[in-house]
């Protein structure tokens, strides 16, 4: 990086490995820094480079390096596997991804449940129906309104009619 930093590059590569073995340096207690010289190019206004391939670098500290390097050999030396055992490697960790999350102290919400609303969400809903009808009230009587103001207060009223009548038939 710079020639006083106390940083030293410890993986060049793509933006992904890169933040992959920064995530697992994190995991390792390591504190590491990218640089990434064309997002700072496009973030400077200098345009799109025509170099799809570019690098990215990462950095830690020089205390650090000996651990870095042995952390960064061995996670990109063990992709020795084939497609199948990756495969069957994916699904498993969904499976325990996903018992974790429902061990947690908030269980997952199932596909078949709806979400509750919350007091609040009603109460807005509400009070917002009762808004746009109160603003078509005028119509009743027989006054004019602008076209717009009909439209939107008529499409708010639908809208949370139909939010109120499908909270209060569906929760029971």
């Amino acid at each position: 990086m710079i020639k006083d930093s106390s940083y030293e590059r410890v993986y060049t590569g793509s933006e992904i490995n890169v933040n992959y073995l920064k995530n697992k340096l994190d995991e390792a207690g390591i504190g590491s820094v990218i640089r990434n010289d064309q997002d700072s190019a496009l973030r400077a206004g200098f345009g799109p480079a025509s170099d799809y391939g570019s690098q990215a670098l990462l950095s830690v500290k020089k205390e650090d390096l000996v651990r870095a390097k042995y952390i960064t050999e061995k996670t990109f030396s063990e992709s020795n596997l084939t497609e199948a055992e990756l495969e069957q490697q994916a699904k498993d960790s969904r499976l325990e991804e996903q018992a974790t999350e429902l061990k947690g102290s908030r269980p997952l919400i199932s596909k078949k449940e709806k979400p509750k609303r919350s007091f609040f969400n009603i109460a807005l809903n509400a009070g917002l129906l009762i808004y746009s009808l109160w603003r078509l009230y005028p119509l009743l009587e027989g006054q004019e309104l602008p076209t717009y103001r009909i439209l939107l207060s008529s499409f708010i009223a639908v809208f949370c009619t139909v939010t109120l009548v499908r909270h209060f038939t569906k929760t029971r």
